[in-house]
């Protein structure tokens, strides 16, 4: 069987599965020594055959006998794939590049995490106490605890950074009296300890 014959089943795809399968058979092998000579490992070699194939069931009605055979229509496809799979290569070796050898985390990003991690715990042994507060008062605390100043807090809660540092007092306040607390139980970690102005309105 030749060209015309491969043509003819090409024409056929992606609705008949039968002629997708003995385009395969038939091309499978000389599309897997393209790659193989392309690639630099057994993985890379399967991906690019297997992306071939899936090109070739989105792109087989673009196939025009005038301008070769089916077979050097699958190279093309081949080629494009390995043109792509080469780019992603370079683009994740440059991130590499990038990044190697460097510390991702400074002394003070691990001290925000370590304290981020401490908050978490904190506010985990104070619900009883925190589901007792307004809203109001809950969600700062809790946004302050994770890490957040009063002024990013406000600007998360959309009111203004007194208004902020007064529902804070408030809820510190009301935590530290709180029936389910221990006497000199520690507040949540990252809260201010300084007296707050009266909350201003919206």
């Amino acid at each position: 069987m030749g060209d015309d014959d491969d043509a003819r089943l090409l024409r056929r795809i992606p609705g008949d599965e039968a002629a997708f399968e003995a385009i395969y058979r038939r091309h499978v092998r000389r599309i897997t020594a393209y790659a193989a000579r392309r690639c630099a490992s057994p993985e890379d070699v399967a991906d690019v055959v297997a992306q071939t194939f899936v090109r070739l069931l989105h792109r087989a009605g673009s196939f025009d006998p005038e301008r070769g055979t089916v077979s050097s229509f699958l190279h093309t496809l081949a080629a494009s794939e390995v043109a792509d799979h080469h780019r992603a290569g370079a683009r994740r070796r440059r991130l590499t590049d990038r990044v190697q050898g460097r510390a991702l985390l400074g002394d003070d990003d691990h001290a925000r995490l370590e304290q981020a991690i401490d908050a978490r715990r904190d506010l985990a042994d104070l619900e009883p106490a925190l589901a007792d507060l307004a809203p109001g008062e809950d969600a700062v605390l809790r946004l302050v605890a994770e890490g957040l100043t009063p002024a990013e807090a406000a600007r998360s809660l959309a009111i203004t950074p007194d208004a902020a540092r007064a529902r804070l007092a408030r809820a510190r306040r009301r935590v530290r009296d709180h029936p389910s607390r221990a006497p000199g139980a520690p507040a949540p970690r990252s809260q201010p300890a300084d007296p707050a102005p009266s909350e201003e309105v919206r």
